[in-house]
């Protein structure tokens, strides 16, 4: 430790000279409706319990030194500031009643060396899910970056910023490819679960990295709600959505004044008719807005033939976006009507993104990328 300095461990491990970075830090990470537990008697524990409480967390505290009167059941989550009295006493009762604690250190030498065995904490893992955009570095928010900075471990799509995630392999982080490829090589979302809690039990700090937003058919909400049954505190890094950034590089408006009020997202990963669809066709043939389809390369055709059935013009003007942001990136415009037989005659593959309605009839082209 640099002399005359404080260092303050992060929550996902690196040090922070900064006391005003680092409380910064403590308050952007969501625990919502957590119970969290903050030991008294650090000069910093009144401080630390309520960036807990900004970040949606039900938080008590304990007095110092009484691990043996804590309600170990109904807590979810220690958090212990630097300089607490007891604090090797406390992260050995937590780690016997399998509670994750957050070592936040920059106080004792026992607190640091308790909380630090080799650079893991055992039971004191964390699951981020990342939301990396569509695929261009440039277009991952900050703080989706700063998790993939701070991550043990990263477990990535394809179809998001990958090469960020091979370059912190690099540097010893553990990369697993969990894609899920079209049609091709697929990885069980049962088992991305397991794992994803298996190495945060490890004490790994864990980043899932996903292409788009991972609310927005990408399945985060599966890995949330499994990652928080097993006791694994988890939060999601939103992130920029193909749906909308595809358009907007292409140079297509989705919601261009005076022309549309609207806007309908539909995955076309099943074709109308399909027993698994959940999408009414002919509602969204009666709409008057914009409609952007999204995982229907393959179905493309069967959606345009359902969709004019259904009443929307054969003429109405397409844009078809196929690896928006990345290398190969392609635009190719044309009608509903020509839909399938376009993407079969151009050889348009996934990832694509399809825009339906008359906006594309205003697309801007030449747009340059500015990321």
């Amino acid at each position: 430790m640099p002399s005359g300095r404080a260092v303050f461990r992060c929550w996902w491990g690196f040090e922070i000279l900064d006391r005003s970075v680092y409380y910064a830090v403590l308050m952007s990470i969501s625990l919502r409706n957590v119970h969290v537990l903050v030991p008294a008697g650090s000069p910093d524990a009144e401080l630390v319990a309520q960036r807990c409480r900004d970040a949606g967390a039900i938080v008590t505290t304990s007095p110092a030194g009484a691990a043996s009167e804590i309600d170990w059941a109904a807590t979810a989550l220690v958090v212990l500031p630097g300089q607490t009295p007891g604090a090797t006493e406390l992260i050995t009762a937590a780690e016997q009643h399998g509670v994750p604690v957050n070592n936040l250190g920059g106080g004792t030498e026992e607190a640091q060396n308790a909380g630090d065995r080799g650079g893991e904490c055992p039971g004191a893992g964390t699951v981020t899910l990342v939301g990396g955009g569509p695929g261009g570095e440039g277009l991952i928010t900050v703080a989706g970056k700063r998790a993939i900075e701070g991550a043990d471990i990263i477990f990535a799509d394809h179809l998001g910023p990958f090469s960020l995630a091979e370059e912190a392999a690099e540097r010893g982080v553990e990369l697993v490819d969990v894609s899920k490829i079209p049609y091709g090589k697929q990885v069980a979302q049962e088992k991305i679960n397991e794992m994803l809690i298996e190495a945060a039990q490890q004490g790994k700090r864990v980043v899932r990295l996903k292409g788009g937003d991972p609310f927005i058919f990408g399945r985060g909400l599966e890995e949330a709600e499994a990652c928080a049954a097993a006791g694994v505190p988890v939060s999601v890094i939103p992130g920029v959505t193909s749906a909308t950034s595809a358009p907007a590089l292409a140079g297509v408006s989705l919601t261009h004044r005076g022309w549309v009020h609207d806007i309908t997202i539909v995955s076309g990963h099943v074709p109308p008719g399909h027993e698994k669809s959940l999408v009414n066709w002919e509602a969204l043939a009666g709409l008057t807005g914009t409609l952007v389809l999204i995982m229907a390369v393959k179905n493309a055709g069967a959606i345009a033939a359902e969709l004019i059935a259904k009443g929307r013009a054969r003429e109405q003007a397409v844009t078809i976006i196929e690896s928006a942001s990345i290398d190969g990136e392609r635009v190719t415009e044309t009608t509903l009507g020509s839909l399938g037989e376009t993407i079969d005659a151009a050889g348009i593959k996934p990832p694509a993104i399809i825009v339906v309605g008359r906006v594309s009839e205003r697309r801007i082209k030449g747009l340059a990328a500015a990321f």
